[in-house]
């Protein structure tokens, strides 16, 4: 070796290498130090943050409802569950916290203990867990009053439901994983069964899942709760300096079962039945139990949302910027989301301001590593104030219950296509002039809130008679000759028709086709007119009598163009908006059809439409609202049911004499001898007699029947279609629409009523109205 020449030996060339690789291992930890410091640093610091904060929400209420009186007519009930997750009522949480706390209280010598002393150490901290879960259990029956034993039958039988369900679930899977291997064509060997079975095995969701075992506790008991499952315990540790922490309730959920509740769903009506067409009167009042009073108007709600209803909720968080920093967290987070087992609105003003009624829940958050609590208190949904009279609601119910006998088929009716006694249903409204308000808005037949049973006869009765349909706002009608008034105060305005000019009634229209475009009167009577001495009808007389002539004199003057104008002027073509559900908007033009001027329609539409018949729909509010404009004498104001809205007043600028005879001929139609919405005619013990249709003293009233040609409502039998239609309903609707105010006092009432399939008008709806005016002056308006 040459002197001052270093030659590594061996071992140094082993070190230097050693010192490289070590150098290496140095570059790549602080290469990936680097990553989570600099790249990653802001999200690792947030999490472990965040796992020294504990989020839990306060539940809020739904908001109110109310009538124009204060009542309240659904609000929520509240109610809290307390339920318990299914591995703490099985013992598998203590084993398993017990196994975890046994290793790391022996981490230092796991390893080197034998089974059996592992099995003891384990066996030690399982009894300490057991006892933390029982101090649990004998909590909750003293704060609750459910007896220890009680408890444990119902954990008992959590625990055997669950236990069979799995089983059940299991077996299902593994007969289905077998049928399908051996359609398959594989063989079913050993191994098979063995992945089958691994498979099916498979735990269900309700394993880990909490369950209930305490039902409707107080607000009380369900916050003194709320507070003890935040609180968490130390468990005693063989290594004093490395305490572990369990919750105080482990795997306890409070659960917010509130439920909605509708003080006035039910009320009892009293019904005098003196005031009654005397072939059903009798000398007594009695007391009818009325059930679902607003149902088509509240709606309801169900428990847990469709992803619509989380959808809608986004799209109006996402177009709406004030609604958004009303809901929104600072972390943006929705307090109105929805959880699995909220209340969501369904149908009516449930529904419609869902939004509106769904409150914010308030957050509580604690800081575990300094104890500090922050809460946001909830905030409970909007009420909602309706126009809405509840008892007045109620008595017009009850006058449209079969119950009473106006809503049947009865002898005077004159009904030939139903059987006496059939039931009847249809809708009514009633709205203040004034102030454009609905004080009542009723469909039958009435839902119950329990909903309907189960079964064929059902399913028919849903198919013809739609009861989930609210007929007041939301079905198309023909509006018959309760149009009629209209039409004369839109012909004269438009100049086609001059009141000094009158029209005589020869019984048909065009002078060479009698089966033509007849008058009602020339049908029914062997080719009576109206004028049977050849004298020119005028406006009053000719709505006194209804006489179809002249009215279809007016629809040809006026044309297609010039009848959908009139339609349209008084609200057809357009939904009221009332925040309560779909409505039909009604409708000048066929069905189907998007033009809307007329100009689809021909001279024999505008004809019909004259009447009020041919392609024209509206529903019982319009009709209301209708002659609430003509008693305000042509001023037109959305009608409104949610206090809080409200439209302006339209001068439709109608001839202000057309709408002054309009209004005397609706007088003539229900005061005068000749009116056809004067009396009632029937045979009684073989003697013709007349009875007035109205009895209420002290009031004055104008009005219009209306007997409306109907198309046949038709079933298919079978639901599939091979057999041919049957057809279950058919004949003529009956309207009456009538002004009514104190005596002397002009019109502050508008009321209209619809019976489906009923016929007349003044014999089926005329003795409903009178009713409903009953139920006005019985509760302080008349």
């Amino acid at each position: 070796m040459r002197p001052g020449r270093f030659i590594p030996s061996m071992f140094h060339r082993r070190l230097l290498l050693l010192f490289a690789g070590c150098t290496g291992a140095a570059l790549v930890l602080a290469g990936q130090t680097a990553r989570l410091t600099l790249v990653q640093g802001e999200r690792l610091r947030s999490e472990a943050e965040s796992r020294m904060v504990r989020h839990s929400w306060i539940p809020t209420t739904r908001g109110r409802i109310f009538d124009r009186h204060g009542r309240i007519l659904a609000i929520d009930r509240p109610g809290y569950d307390l339920a318990v997750e299914y591995p703490v009522l099985t013992g598998q949480w203590a084993q398993r916290q017990a196994e975890r706390q046994a290793r790391i209280d022996y981490a230092d010598r796991w390893e080197e203990m034998s089974a059996d002393e592992r099995t003891e150490a384990i066996e030690r901290r399982r009894r300490y867990f057991d006892r933390h879960v029982e101090a649990m259990w004998q909590e909750m029956s003293a704060q609750c009053q459910v007896d220890r034993a009680e408890l444990q039958a119902r954990i008992d039988a959590v625990v055997a439901r669950i236990s069979r369900m799995q089983e059940h679930i299991t077996d299902v899977r593994r007969q289905r994983e077998i049928r399908e291997l051996m359609d398959s064509g594989r063989v079913l060997d050993d191994q098979a069964l063995e992945e089958i079975e691994r498979r099916v095995s498979a735990p269900i969701a309700e394993l880990s899942a909490a369950h209930v075992l305490i039902t409707d506790t107080t607000d009380e008991i369900a916050f003194r709760f709320l507070r003890l499952m935040e609180q968490r315990v130390p468990v005693p540790s063989r290594l004093a300096d490395e305490p572990q922490y369990v919750p105080r309730f482990p795997g306890l959920e409070v659960i917010d079962a509130t439920d909605r509740a509708y003080p006035l769903d039910s009320v009892s009506v009293e019904v005098d039945r003196r005031t009654l067409p005397r072939l059903i009167r009798k000398e007594e009042t009695s007391n009818l139990a009325i059930d679902g009073i607003a149902w088509h108007v509240l709606g309801r709600v169900r428990v847990g949302p469709t992803r619509e209803d989380e959808q809608a909720r986004k799209a109006l968080i996402d177009s709406d910027p004030e609604f958004a920093r009303r809901v929104l967290t600072e972390a943006g987070t929705d307090r109105g989301r929805y959880f699995d087992k909220d209340l969501v609105g369904v149908g009516g003003v449930e529904g419609a301001r869902e939004a509106k009624l769904r409150g914010l829940r308030g957050l509580r958050t604690i800081h575990l590593d300094t104890g500090l609590v922050e809460q946001l208190d909830p905030v409970p949904g909007d009420d909602v104030f309706l126009t809405l009279d509840a008892m007045l609601q109620a008595r017009v119910r009850a006058a449209m219950d079969p119950e009473v006998g106006l809503a049947q088929v009865q002898p005077w009716h004159a009904n030939e296509s139903l059987p006496i006694g059939t039931p009847l249903h249809g809708a009514a409204v009633v709205l203040d002039i004034d102030r454009a308000e609905i004080l009542a808005l009723v469909s039958t037949p009435h839902v119950p809130r329990e909903g309907f049973p189960q079964g064929p006869e059902t399913d028919r009765f849903m198919a013809i008679h739609a009861p989930y349909v609210n007929r007041a706002i939301s079905k198309p009608y023909p509006p018959g000759s309760i149009a009629k008034a209209l039409v004369l105060c839109g012909a004269v305005t438009q100049g086609v028709h001059n009141l000094d000019t009158g029209i005589v009634c020869t019984g048909h229209l065009l002078p060479d086709q009698p089966a033509m475009f007849r008058c009602w009167i020339y049908k029914h009577y062997n080719g009576l007119t109206h004028s049977p001495t050849g004298e020119p009808l005028f406006a009053p007389e000719a709505l006194q009598r209804s006489c179809n002539i002249y009215f279809y004199t007016l629809g040809q003057r006026l044309g297609a163009r010039g009848i959908a104008q009139v339609y349209h002027s008084f609200g057809v073509g357009k939904a009221f908006d009332l925040g309560i559900g779909p409505e039909w908007p009604g409708k000048v033009g066929r069905i189907g059809s998007n033009d809307s001027d007329g100009s689809d329609l021909g001279t024999s539409d505008a004809i019909l439409m004259g009447i009020g018949q041919g392609p024209v729909t509206w529903t019982p509010l319009h009709a209301a609202d209708a002659y609430a404009t003509l008693a305000r004498a042509g001023y037109r104001i959305r009608p409104r049911l949610i206090a809080d809205d409200a439209s302006e007043a339209v001068d439709l600028g109608l001839d202000r004499r057309a709408v002054n005879e309009a209004m005397e001929g609706l007088s003539l139609s229900v005061n005068h001898q000749n009116g056809t919405g004067h009396h009632l005619t029937y045979t009684d013990e073989g003697v013709t007699r007349r009875e007035p249709i109205f009895n209420v003293p002290g009031v004055e009233i104008w009005g219009k029947t209306g007997t409306a040609t109907a198309p046949d409502l038709r079933l298919d039998p079978d639901g599939n279609g091979p057999l041919p239609e049957q057809v279950v309903l058919s004949g003529d609707h009956s309207w009456f629409v009538v002004l009514v105010g104190p005596a002397g006092e002009g019109p502050r009432y508008a009321i209209a009523v619809i019976m489906e399939y009923a016929g007349s008008g003044g014999r089926v709806s005329g003795p409903i109205v009178n009713q409903i005016i009953w139920a006005l002056r019985h509760e302080g308006y008349l």
